[in-house]
């Protein structure tokens, strides 16, 4: 077996037991869990001075993004959602509402592709800095050095590496956290993870 080989083994053996253990987790811990991550990325200066925020909606056992979300719209911030459109391309679109998103097939919840609602290209150069652009990625797993593993389809890499002008969150649980994500060259690390407890940059 060659490296190549070995690394994607290696990644979807790390998915297997990295999803298990995050959909072990109880019900009120991962209730209160949700609120500590929550909590601890809108009390930022960060997402204060945030004016776009791009970020999943979350399935599943994944980290809770509802009360983000819901927040966000509150505070008139502008917030986009993710709509897979092929197999090689995702896009985010505006909502201003969770009533504006609606299932897929595989049950997630995703916004109508409405071109006048996409995330727009402009907005990549009209930024004043990084900051003013949080985008919130999921994963399954994460080392402490910023690397992640999400769910093999490349999506966010593909974004993030297309899309420099931002900063990029990972949210995550404690049991998600791991000593060394395996990585592959077209692997984009995140800039800031925040799980219940604590945040690494």
């Amino acid at each position: 077996m060659n490296e190549l080989n070995i690394v994607k083994q290696q990644k979807k053996d790390l998915r297997e037991k990295a999803k298990a253990a995050r959909d072990a987790i109880p019900d009120d811990v991962r209730s209160a869990e949700n609120e500590a991550i929550v909590n601890m990325i809108t009390g930022t200066e960060m997402y204060e001075n945030a004016r776009h925020i791009l970020t999943y909606v979350s399935f599943g056992s994944e980290v809770d993004t509802t009360a983000l979300i819901k927040k966000a719209l509150r505070d008139q911030k502008r917030v986009y959602v993710p709509r897979v459109m092929s197999r090689e391309s995702m896009e985010f679109f505006r909502i201003e509402s969770l009533d504006d998103l609606e299932r897929n097939s595989m049950g997630i919840r995703e916004p109508q592709p409405d071109p006048a609602m996409i995330f727009p290209y402009d907005f990549h150069i009209s930024l004043d800095s990084a900051q003013e652009c949080l985008v919130i990625v999921p994963g399954l797993a994460f080392d402490k050095d910023l690397h992640r593993i999400g769910y093999g389809g490349g999506y966010y890499d593909r974004f993030l590496r297309s899309f420099q002008k931002r900063m990029a969150i990972g949210v995550a649980f404690n049991e998600q956290i791991v000593d060394k994500v395996p990585m592959l060259g077209p692997d984009e690390p995140v800039d800031l993870l925040v799980t219940p407890e604590r945040a690494y940059f």
